[in-house]
């Protein structure tokens, strides 16, 4: 059994990538994709504000009004720093082909070829939609099902599910 996706690297697909690769890690799924992180901190800050300037204490008032100015910096520069990444995604427009076999996953792009055995991958994230596979914490490949050009989604699931559970000794 073999399949195989062509992927084209456009801006959508690479938001995608990213936007699904950030939610397999928790701590930047709470930087990044959970809001009541940042308002939950925000709205204290907001208190201890209100609190200082109610007991007349304008420095400590003004040092939370800082922070709380940084706080919305913060997120504009992750958001900005994540838009940096996606624009500078190498080999963006091209067409890259990956080929999942039982021996391993292949993949032929514009910036070169990679061979990748089942050993060397992490548990991979299933959607409705496709299926992220992790290579390493921090490397992973979108396959949306609508890239198929070879195989179905059940025959790319199944090839996942007999070779990565096999080889997953380092757990989630």
């Amino acid at each position: 059994m073999k399949t195989k996706h062509q992927l084209i690297l456009t801006e959508e697909y690479i938001a995608e990538a990213q936007r699904l690769s950030i939610a397999q890690n928790k701590t930047l799924k709470l930087m990044y994709q959970t809001w009541w992180v940042q308002w939950l901190a925000r709205v204290i800050m907001v208190g201890f504000i209100i609190y200082s300037l109610m007991n007349h204490m304008e420095s400590s008032a003004a040092f939370f009004g800082i922070f709380l100015a940084i706080s919305f910096f913060g997120e504009w520069f992750g958001r900005r720093s994540l838009a940096k990444a996606r624009a500078n995604v190498p080999g963006k427009g091209s067409t890259s082909v990956v080929s999942i076999s039982k021996q391993a996953v292949d993949i032929d792009g514009v910036l070169g070829n990679a061979h990748r055995k089942w050993l060397a991958m992490l548990q991979p994230a299933i959607y409705p939609h496709g299926v992220l596979i992790r290579f390493s914490r921090l490397a992973a490949l979108w396959l949306p099902d609508q890239a198929l050009i070879e195989g179905s989604p059940a025959d790319v699931r199944q090839l996942l599910a007999e070779n990565i559970d096999k080889s997953d000794t380092n757990g989630k």
